[in-house]
């Protein structure tokens, strides 16, 4: 195997494949503050091509990529039984390496946002506490709780789409209620996910959404969270969240009526898939980027594993 292929594992370690939610929770934010708080616009709108909002989005990025390892370092048990995550779980990165690793991006993003803004700084600092720190490590494992796990992924959502606000020069302080709605349709996303892995959990005594209320309750519960996404978007006029999340409802309808693995695989695929095309109306270079990190990930995964990821199939 070329070994150039195989440094790649340290990036794709980092899971850029959920970059795409990350990205268009951002990017709707970012898009939430031109419109909903145009005093600041001037400066907003010419963030990306001052390099400013572009900065951001990488900084995140790399803020998230931390995150997703140290998750993998306290999930590798649990990925060995659910057969995923394989990276850290089966040492082809050592978990020594790979908590370098997440500790350098983290230090890396952190420093960078307070020089940016301390408002951004501040909110990055939300986004390790919630989605890293209390999310993964003992004695908090948030993510190992049915209520804290929710809270966990609301307020990682809300972070990010206030991280848009704020690098599209937010002037006040509105982000606060315009974020709810993308935080709420995050929620009914992460609850499905819990779904495919409640063997592997439950075995692993971790009581997740999932394992704690059954996939009937737990699809249930994330309608109705999807519901309220929709019904606050449209309330804040948000309409680029607004389209997806409408279109995404009958996925999770029949996810809800069936109780079918697949249906449920389909709602959080093309939930995601929705609202980043809703964005790439907008930002049109975006699709561009989605196109470019899905094909280059394929060819990764087929090169270095021969495995067919990621698809769209259920």
């Amino acid at each position: 195997m070329n070994n150039r292929i195989k440094y790649m594992d340290y990036i794709f370690v980092m899971r850029p494949t959920l970059f795409f939610p990350v990205w268009t929770v951002f990017l709707g934010g970012y898009h939430a503050k031109t419109i909903f708080d145009p005093g600041n616009t001037s400066e907003g709108a010419g963030a990306f091509h001052t390099g400013i909002g572009f900065a951001i989005a990488i900084l995140l990025s790399l803020m998230m990529g931390a995150i997703f390892i140290f998750n993998q370092i306290t999930d590798i048990e649990t990925d060995r039984r659910n057969n995923k995550l394989f990276f850290i779980a089966n040492n082809i990165i050592d978990k020594k390496n790979a908590t370098a690793e997440g500790t350098l991006l983290a230090t890396i993003a952190l420093g960078i946002a307070f020089i940016i803004d301390y408002k951004l700084g501040l909110i990055f600092i939300l986004i390790f506490i919630s989605c890293g720190v209390i999310y993964s490590f003992k004695p908090f494992s948030w993510k190992d709780k049915p209520i804290l796990g929710v809270i966990a992924n609301f307020l990682g959502g809300w972070s990010v789409a206030a991280c848009g606000w704020i690098a599209a020069g937010a002037s006040n302080w509105k982000f606060v209620i315009h974020a709810i709605p993308y935080a709420v349709g995050l929620v009914a996303v992460y609850l499905l996910t819990t779904l495919p892995d409640i063997p592997g959990d439950r075995a692993a005594k971790k009581i997740t959404f999932g394992v704690r209320y059954g996939q009937k309750a737990t699809t249930c519960w994330a309608l109705g969270f999807e519901l309220v996404a929709a019904a606050l978007a449209f309330l804040l006029h948000d309409y680029i969240l607004f389209f997806p999340a409408i279109a995404a409802l009958p996925l999770f309808i029949l996810a809800a009526a069936r109780q079918n693995m697949n249906d449920i695989l389909r709602a959080i695929k093309f939930t995601v898939l929705f609202a980043s095309l809703a964005v790439c109306v907008k930002y049109p270079v975006y699709f561009a980027v989605i196109v470019a990190v899905f094909f280059f990930s394929k060819w990764y995964y087929r090169r270095r594993f021969d495995l067919e990821y990621p698809r769209f199939a259920a």
